[in-house]
This record gives C-alpha cells, structure tokens and sequence, in this order.
C-alpha cells in the first residue's frame, strides 16, 4: 500500500499496476484518503475508517475524472468530521441502498405485521392493492414527503370519495408511515399537517324511547328462531354485532351475571368484563340447552349465524326506521345510558372503549335531558 501526496498531475497519470488488479495510493496529508487505480487505468477515490466497532470500512467518493484531487480531499475532511462525530456514512449509504419499496414493505412488514392482531387486515390489503401500490408501489420509503400524502389525499377528494371514506383511508396511510418510523426503517413519518377532512355528513343516529319501542314490536312479530335474539341482546348490552353473534356459552357465567369477552375477540384488544342485566340473563336461560356451544347458532348448521340482513332490514323497515342500521343499537345504547343520568365513564366501561373520547360520540343528550339541565339553575334563582 504505497503512500504518496496525491496531486493532480499524480492522478492524472497514476501509475497501472501490471501484476495485480489493483492498487491503492495512500495520501500523505490525509489519513484514509486513496486512489484506487485498476488495472484498465481507471482511478477511484475512497476513503477508509474504522467504525465504532473498530471494523475498516471503505467509503467510495467518486471518479477521478467527474471530480479533481482537491475536491475528492475536501469531501473526504468532511467524512472524517462525521465519522469522529460518531456516524458512519457506509452504513447511512448501505441504508438508504435498502430501504425497501412501498410494496416491499407493504408485503414483508406491515401486512404479516397486522395479520397477528387486526381483524380488518383483508380491507387494509385490499385498499393498498386498489390505491396505495398503484400511486406508490415502486417508490422507496424515505423518499416521501408530506407533501405526496397530501397530493393522494386530494386526489381522492378530486375523485370525488366522501370525507369519511377518505379521513379512513388516510388513517391507513399513516398506520403504515408510522409503523416504518417505529421499526426505523425511515427515520421520520411524512405525516406532518396531515389533517382530517370536516366530515359533516358522518351519520349519528339515535333511537327515542318512541322508536325502540316499535322496533321491539316488530321484533316480536319476526318468524325467525334466532335473529330477534341477537337484535334484542345488541339493544340490552351494546355490544358489538360480531361480539354477539359469535357469542359461546363459555363466556356466560350465569352465577356471576357477566359476560366476559377475551382479548382477541374485543376490538380494543384487552379482556372485557360485562355485567349482565335481569333482561339479557332472562333471554340467556330461554336459550340455554340449544344444543349448540354458541348462545344463537344457525339452526341448520349449529355454527354462529353470521349473515341476517335480510331479516333485521325487514324488521325495521316495518317499524318505520328505514335509516338505522345494527350499530347504531350501540349508539342508542349509550344515549339512553347518558340520558338517564348515568356518568360518560360508566358508559366508557360499559362500552369497553380504551379512550373516553370514543365514547363522547356516542353520548347524545336528547332536547328534554337539557332542558332539564337549564331547570337546575333556575329552581336555584327562584
């Protein structure tokens, strides 16, 4: 490893090894700079480093003939200065060189990642394949900005999807960002300014005590050995349909009065203990011996019922309530929980929600609950 100055006219015309492939001029003035000559004649520089585990790394800079020797020397001081500050420019470079695609990291990283805890992994696959991989598949991740995550969420504004559908896809989008920040596969997000759009047609829909009371009657009226019950359940517990629906005896403890819902089967992923009312027990024990180890099984197949649309459409139409759907039996849930007196945290663990914020959009005080309210002040006055 011969050491010489490295001056223009030196590497204008270096010396070619005849016996070697290569060989590696060392500069006299600064330590780990070097011209590598090839056989061919071509001239490279470098510079060599240890590493902070005492490993020889070498960096390449450039090819002498894109760059002069004075060019090539300051960009190796500058190297040297960041490696003394403790960081590796190889290893940055090597990195960067292996940071994966989008779709790479879609299909090695998030998805087998989402498939062990989310059971909605299938609508994020789907939504990635249809929008995400065909805008961004082949662009590697830290080559984003927030400025590509705002220019997709207008696009599909521009396309004419709804604030929801949108504000949920964009959730999605930042899931992913943040999980590659987590596992420092990119050192920071793009999801800066990332706002929701106003979503001033989100549905927040309510039962009265009014309409409960024709839905109940239509339920009564309803040929079908097991949907009425799961619709009746939904109203008495609020819970969640696939919650009830695929319901086993094993999670009853009729002594007890509770219903204890295990981790993976509570969407906020924790173990939920719910207390059962007089009424919700008294249709528990009027479908105990069913022969299934489900509390309201499919008659012909003893397995969970699992598809009953038809059914629970043609109950509320009848009763007048075209616009409710099965979730909004949560809703009403709490609402009635709310306006009758009951706490927002009662109703939090009711519901199993992890944060009270969620449960704030479910508590809907009705006209009367408030005028009610304004009635305290001014029995006081009075």
């Amino acid at each position: 490893m011969p050491k010489v100055f490295l001056k223009q006219s030196f590497v204008d015309n270096p010396p070619v090894p005849s016996d070697k492939t290569k060989v590696q001029y060392f500069d006299e003035k600064i330590a780990g700079f070097v011209l590598e000559v090839s056989r061919t004649g071509r001239a490279t520089f470098y510079l060599r480093y240890r590493d902070k585990s005492g490993r020889t790394r070498q960096l390449r800079i450039g090819a002498a003939d894109s760059m002069n020797v004075e060019q090539a020397r300051e960009r190796a001081k500058g190297m040297k200065s960041s490696v003394i500050m403790g960081f590796d420019p190889l290893a940055h470079v090597e990195k960067i060189k292996n940071t994966p695609t989008f779709s790479e990291f879609i299909r090695d990283k998030y998805l087998p990642h989402v498939k062990t805890y989310k059971r909605s992994w299938e609508f994020d696959q789907k939504t990635i394949e249809n929008r995400l991989a065909r805008a961004w598949g082949g662009k590697k991740m830290d080559q984003f900005k927030p400025g590509d995550l705002l220019d997709f969420q207008n696009s599909l504004v521009n396309k004419g999807f709804k604030p929801g559908t949108v504000n949920r896809m964009m959730a999605l989008v930042k899931h992913i960002f943040n999980l590659a920040e987590r596992w420092e596969i990119i050192d920071r997000a793009p999801t800066k300014n990332i706002c929701k759009l106003a979503d001033d047609g989100a549905k927040e829909r309510f039962l009265s005590v009014e309409e409960l009371e024709k839905l109940l009657k239509e339920i009564k009226n309803c040929k079908s050995p097991v949907v009425p019950d799961i619709i009746t359940f939904l109203v008495l517990t609020g819970a969640r349909k696939s919650e009830v629906s695929n319901l086993p005896w094993s999670e009853i403890d009729m002594n007890e009065g509770v219903w204890t819902l295990p981790a993976e089967r509570n969407k906020g992923k924790s173990r939920k203990v719910i207390p059962l009312s007089q009424g919700a027990l008294d249709m528990l024990r009027c479908r105990s011996g069913n022969g299934s180890e489900y509390v309201f099984p499919n008659p012909e197949t003893g397995r969970p019922l699992q598809h009953f649309y038809g059914t629970w459409n043609r109950i509320r139409r009848r009763a007048g309530l075209a616009d409710v759907r099965i979730h909004d039996l949560r809703h009403s849930y709490a609402s009635f929980l709310v306006n009758s007196g009951r706490s927002l945290y009662e109703v939090q663990k009711l519901l199993g929600h992890a944060d009270i914020s969620t449960t704030q959009k479910y508590a809907h005080l009705t006209k009367s609950t408030l005028q009610e309210a304004t009635e305290i002040v001014s029995k006081l006055l009075r």
